[in-house]
Parts: structure tokens; sequence; C-alpha cells
């Protein structure tokens, strides 16, 4: 599927109405088990409502105008590696009462179910048991880690990564990543209100779509902030110095690049970005990027079929990489090729042409090998770009990459 801006986006927001169910409370399933995480931490997980006081909500919250002199609140799930005692036979002690981690289920609620199952059907009670491989609320390993921004497409949710997430958080990332209410599909607060993208959003959505990344930039500039004040979560510690990557799928791969652009040479935010598959419009092709970038690619969408990427690529004056994944398209780097393989025969059909036909564990391993890898040479410095390419040409004949094999 080629990914123009708007088209891909598009679909991207139909496969997320047809794929996305909460659940209930962590249960573990005996029978509906994710990919075992590849990393070497044991996770932890969390998810936080935190409000920036300094804006409100947008205008586009149409379907919740009394909302719309009300402060911008996010809700932010964020993965980390936790300490090896709290994965010991799958529990660990949390007090002196012998309450136990439990694996966090892979949909926070199930009340926002109503919202979703009337395009699953019989998958709705079989995912309502499935849980990732991150503890709820368990403690942070006490090693330094940087963190690393995620950004979902439009009308998707974090909820629909957190796969992905927790595999790169056992590889020993702090993993912060919100939606962005009003143009994320439906976003529940603690409290139980909601924020659900409204009906009229794709009414003019070419047009809204320069807003709905400048929203999203301040999103993640705001998390920026409070993860360099100390004060997203008491259970982080992170400080000024913090180093901070930012990635997307779709339209946030595209809310990388800007935000990316958008920051100061001199701070240690956002020195370098990747997107998943995401068309690039705005400032920022026009103006390009002197630092790393990381253009990751489904199966047909490339220079070739989509000009936005051919022109990016001759703006990107710094560290660059175009990679493609086979028998991938635009909704593959979601979550949604690893429930296909989960459900197995229950994974509604629609959905399965939406998924590509790559291996979900393979699919999970290639995405965040190469994340991993990325950031460890543009964020931490901890492996140069000539560790990043053998990393890459490892991953072949899966993927192919641009002009360096």
């Amino acid at each position: 599927m080629v990914n123009h801006p708007v088209t891909g986006l598009l679909a991207a927001t139909v496969a997320t109405i047809a794929a996305t169910i909460p659940a209930t409370d962590a249960t573990t399933s005996t029978q509906l088990q994710l990919p075992r995480l590849l990393g070497s931490y044991p996770v932890g997980t969390v998810n936080l409502e935190v409000t920036d006081h300094t804006r409100t909500a947008p205008s586009t919250a149409t379907n919740a105008s009394t909302n719309s002199t009300e402060p911008r609140r996010l809700m932010v799930s964020v993965f980390y590696p936790t300490t090896n005692a709290t994965a010991k036979n799958g529990n660990a002690s949390k007090s002196s009462n012998n309450s136990t981690y439990q694996r966090a289920p892979y949909f926070a609620s199930a009340t926002s179910a109503a919202a979703f199952d009337t395009y699953l059907g019989n998958a709705t009670t079989l995912l309502t048991n499935l849980a990732t491989w991150a503890y709820a609320d368990a403690p942070r390993a006490a090693a330094n880690a940087s963190v690393l921004l995620f950004s979902h497409g439009l009308g998707s949710s974090r909820l629909l990564h957190a796969a992905f997430l927790a595999d790169l958080a056992s590889r020993g990332w702090i993993v912060v990543a919100p939606d962005h209410p009003y143009d994320a599909w439906y976003t529940e607060y603690p409290d139980g209100s909601v924020a659900r993208m409204p009906d009229a959003a794709l009414d003019d959505f070419p047009n809204e779509l320069p807003g709905l990344v400048d929203t999203r930039v301040k999103d993640v500039t705001f998390l920026a902030g409070l993860l360099q004040s100390g004060s997203l979560w008491r259970g982080l510690s992170t400080s000024s110095t913090v180093d901070i990557g930012i990635l997307g799928h779709s339209l946030g791969g595209n809310t990388a690049a800007q935000t990316v652009a958008r920051s100061s040479s001199s701070s240690s935010s956002f020195p370098c970005g990747a997107n998943f598959d995401g068309g690039i419009f705005g400032p920022v092709a026009t103006t390009g990027l002197d630092r790393p970038f990381l253009q990751i690619g489904a199966a047909n969408h490339n220079q070739t079929t989509d000009a936005t990427f051919s022109h990016f690529w001759s703006v990107l004056h710094g560290f660059r990489r175009e990679l493609t994944v086979n028998s991938t398209v635009h909704q593959s780097f979601m979550d949604l090729p690893v429930l296909r393989d989960v459900l197995g025969d229950e994974f509604p059909v629609d959905l399965r042409n939406q998924s590509g036909t790559a291996p979900g564990a393979r699919l999970l391993q290639i995405e965040t090998t190469l994340v991993d890898a990325f950031f460890r040479f543009c964020l931490t410095k901890t492996a140069s770009s000539d560790d990043f390419d053998r990393v890459a040409k490892s991953l072949a004949p899966d993927i192919w990459a641009r002009e360096f094999w």
C-alpha cells in the first residue's frame, strides 16, 4: 500500500477502529501469549494522567465542546526496565503482605470495550485475557536509562503498540507513549471520562493535519519538559540532562520529524528521530534536518512510490537511512501482526489483509532491533553508524536499504 500522507493515515484510522478493544484487569491467559521480550531486562509499566495547564483541549473536539476551555489532559503509558526480582517466577513481592506485581493487561480498561467490540466480535472475549510481559507499577531498575518518546498514528492509540513498546524497554530504554487526545480514537482517563476522535475530524482532515501535528509536537515537548524536571513520574527520577529521542508511526512519524526540527541544537531532547511509514509534509519537508533521521517504510512505500519520501531524502543533511521491510503494509507497524498471530483463525479477515504477511514475532524483532541500534548510535553514543549498518544488514533479506548495501 502506498502511504500517501492523507490516504495512508485514513486507512490507519479504519484499521484502528476495527482493532482496538480494552480488557479487564490484569488476567494472564494460559492460551493467548504475546511473543516473549527479546531484551535482557524485565519490564515494568505504568499509566499516568498529566495535564498541561498552558494549553486547552483543541477546537477539533467538537463532540466535547464543554472541554474546549479545559486544560490539555494526556494519558501516557511508560515502559521501563525493572528489577530481576520483579519477574522472578512471574511475580515478585510488592510489600510485606505478599501482594504481587501482576503482568499488565494489553488494554488498559474494560469500560471502553463497547466502543470497539462490534468490530471484533468473539475476538473481544479472547483479547480480554491477553496480558503484556510488563509488570504493572513495578519499580524501575536502578540502572540509568535514556528515554524514547513514541507518537501513534492518526486515529490510533498508544495501546495498539504495547508489545512493541515493552520490547523496546526490555532493551534498556525508558519508553514514554502518550495518546494525543481527540486525534487518538479513544482515550480514557482515570476518572472515567473519555476523549474521542470526533466524527467531524475527518471531514476536512487534509487541511487539519498541520494543526494536528503542531498540537502533537507541543504534547511531546511538554512531556520532555516533565522528564527533564523529574516530574513526569516519581518512579523515573530523570534529570535535566536525560537524553530523549523520538519516533512514531504514520502521523506520529511526521510528528517525530517536526519535533527534531524544532528542537534546540543545545538541548539533550530530540537530537535524532525515526519515522515508521509516515508521509512527510509541513515545514520539515522543505527545511529538512541536519541531524540523524531514520526512515522505515512498508514494502511498497519508498521514494519511488511516495514523492514526500523522495524530497525529504534530498533535504536530510545529517546521517540518513531509508529501510524497507518486506511483506508489510502501513498498519503492520502497529501490533496488528502480533495480535493476528495470537488470535489465529479468530482474527478478523478484513484486518488480516491490513496487517501484511510478515510473522508478528519476526516483525517485532526487526522493529525493535533497528530502533535500539539507531538510538544507541545517535542518542546515547554507545554505538557507531557502522554498528547500525551492520545490525541492519544482519536483518536481510527481510529488509532492504537504500544506498548503503
